[in-house]
């Protein structure tokens, strides 16, 4: 007898109801009516917008709680905070939310899809059924993302489909049906960015940009992975896994890698949509020196004119390609507590990453001053450390006033006008510390919960990232004038110099490896970094490293951080070496930080360990997470994948 269950059988009995908002808010029941929702093309792109409504971004399908888990790259190698799933150390779910609700969407989807297929009327229907197959790709790829191969959902579901009791179907054939859904939303969807004014509807642009990041994924994925067999991910589908059927005319990773170029070619420049983007520049000037070169901080924050220094607004973004749009004036907030959580925190193994100004890495560059002060390290730096690392011994605005004061763009924050609002360590108990962030943490008077800033679900950058992996990856090579339509665009507002192939030639880099550099640095804490390490093949090596944060000693000399009392409090100091030294948690000798040892410095002896290695077990198995066992259980078809 079949067990219907909250999961995805239940998921498939979802409409019942008369009007178009009925069926955007639908529960699950136990039996499906179908009925006609749609009359008019006005009712079709009204679903078009629910199914937008319901995408994630601070808030949305995933609570606040489950949006911490799987973006701002916590658990990785660059974020100090601690995630099993990333640390390898958590079991087999009974369920996941993840998985559940993405098939909740995707039931939705369908249903729109459905009544496509039934409409009679005469009114043009095609920019909102393209866009339900862009949100059918959507959805999938994040569940490819997550689980590998899954049951593929292209059609609304009965209790008795083989969604529900069915097997899983291979990664191959889940691309095959993303990118047929890109192509058909491709030559649907009308709709541009000119037309939409930006405003969170999709549009054509956001298509091909979400295309380029599938076939980059994937092309990678399988370049560095294997296909087939050779994918120790994939499972055999019959005791473990997915399995590995791959449909006729699957393209070559060759092919995906061309694909991803070709997509992303489209915002270069020259690009047929090029001159529709351009980097966030607004506040670069300023004669208060704390506010100069920070338009990248400030990109992330923009809502009224009163959150930054210079008075932009949201409407000066025109690198957001795709975004999640909230508005305070209507009290659509984005129900997440950023700015106490600040969930963009900092590794030393991030620290590193950032470049000189003169574009070499610290262990190569003349320009680096060192970490024995508090902000030593930060001089002479890519200025997106400062601007996504707080500096100890800086003071802050604060949007709640807690922890300082919020913003007052006519003086720079001091002791005297935000005594609160000193960055300074805890270094007198043990814990997973490392910089405090800076990114998204709004400075704009706020009460917890209510800053509204859009999520910027594609920028810009990603697509001049993905151009110029894609070129590298298919060419093994990339010339300076590709680097200077792509890389250095990006640059340029960093505040550093170019990347050439003389630079990388003459000072023993690695080209590919300065490419992954920038993608790393400019893309922290948007949820990129575990499918990156994953798709270059490199994350069991990567993440099953102790995570590192502050030198109290370098070089056998304490730095200032250790012998230094705290300024917010001269009767305590910063750093109590029994509580880390004297248990075990500061390094003794030198070791690598990452596979890329061309321009990453060892960690050396002296830095504090904010999570030992013992602790991070991730291997090859946690590149996909576990079917939840509620569902195996359930569906004797469905095989766990590989290890688990």
């Amino acid at each position: 007898m079949k067990k219907i269950r909250y999961t995805i059988a239940a998921i498939t009995a979802m409409f019942a109801l008369t009007s178009c908002t009925d069926w955007l808010d639908q529960e699950p029941m136990s039996n499906i009516t179908t009925g006609s929702y749609f009359k008019n093309a006005a009712e079709f792109t009204a679903a078009a917008d629910g199914l937008y409504g319901s995408l994630y971004g601070w808030a949305g399908t995933f609570t606040s709680n489950e949006m911490f888990g799987i973006i701002f790259d916590q658990g990785t190698d660059l974020n100090p905070a601690q995630n099993e799933e990333l640390s390898g150390t958590k079991g087999v779910p009974t369920s996941d939310t993840y998985y559940t609700k993405a098939y909740k969407q995707l039931r939705k989807v369908n249903d729109l899809l459905d009544q496509a297929q039934h409409y009679t009327g005469t009114e043009n229907i095609n920019n909102a059924v393209g866009s339900a197959y862009f949100y059918r790709a959507w959805w999938h790829f994040f569940l490819l993302k997550r689980f590998g191969g899954i049951a593929l959902m292209t059609s609304v579901p009965n209790t008795s489909s083989d969604i529900v009791w069915g097997p899983r179907n291979s990664r191959y054939e889940v691309v095959a049906s993303i990118l047929s859904d890109l192509d058909k939303a491709q030559s649907m969807v009308s709709a541009t960015k000119s037309s939409t004014a930006n405003d969170g509807h999709l549009d054509v642009e956001a298509v091909c940009a979400f295309k380029a990041r599938v076939c980059l994924y994937e092309g990678t994925w399988e370049k560095y992975n294997g296909r087939g067999a050779e994918d120790p991910t994939n499972g055999d589908g019959t005791t473990s896994g997915a399995g590995t059927a791959m449909p006729s005319n699957y393209p070559s990773v060759t092919e995906l890698l061309t694909m991803a170029k070709t997509e992303s070619a489209k915002f270069v420049a020259g690009g047929i949509y090029a001159s529709e983007y351009s980097l966030f520049m607004g506040c670069e000037d300023s004669k208060i020196d704390d506010y100069k070169n920070s338009s990248y901080e400030y990109l992330f924050l923009l809502e009224s004119a009163t959150s930054n220094p210079q008075g932009k607004t949201k409407e000066d973004n025109d690198e957001a390609i795709f975004r999640k749009c909230y508005d305070y004036s209507q009290a659509f907030y984005s129900g997440m507590n950023l700015a106490h959580s600040a969930p963009c925190g900092g590794t030393r193994k991030f620290a590193d990453m950032f470049l000189c100004t003169d574009g070499l890495p610290i262990n190569k560059s003349p320009l680096f001053k060192g970490y024995q002060g508090f902000d030593t390290e930060f001089q002479n730096r890519d200025a997106r450390m400062a601007q996504m690392l707080k500096q100890t011994g800086h003071y802050y605005w604060m949007g709640n006033s807690e922890h300082g004061a919020p913003a007052d763009w006519s003086v720079a924050p001091n002791a005297e006008n935000n005594g609160n609002g000193c960055s300074v360590p805890d270094l007198l108990t043990y814990g997973a510390y490392g910089y405090t962030g800076r990114k998204f943490v709004g400075e704009e008077k706020r009460t917890e919960y209510q800053c509204a800033f859009d999520y910027l679900h594609i920028r810009l950058p990603e697509m001049l990232l993905t151009n110029a992996e894609a070129t590298y990856e298919l060419n093994g090579k990339i010339t300076d004038a590709e680097l200077g339509n792509t890389i250095n665009v990006i640059r340029k507002r960093a505040h550093i110099a170019n990347l050439t192939n003389a630079l990388v030639s003459d000072n023993g880099l690695d080209m590919l490896e300065e490419i992954r550099r920038e993608r790393a640095i400019e893309l922290y804490g948007e949820g990129f970094r575990l499918t990156d390490l994953c798709r270059w093949g490199i994350a069991e090596k990567e993440l099953a490293r102790p995570t590192c944060a502050f030198y109290v000693s370098y070089n056998g000399v304490a730095t200032d951080l250790a012998t230094s009392v705290n300024p917010t409090n001269p009767k305590k100091k910063i750093y109590d070496p029994s509580v880390w030294a004297d248990k075990g948690y500061v390094t003794t000798e030198d070791a690598d930080q990452s596979t890329y040892t061309a321009g990453m410095p060892k960690v050396k002896a002296g830095a504090l360990i904010s999570e030992t290695g013992n602790n991070r077990i991730f291997s090859k198995k946690n590149y996909l997470q576990p079917i939840p066992s509620d569902e195996i259980a359930l569906n004797e078809k469905l095989k766990q994948n590989p290890q688990w």
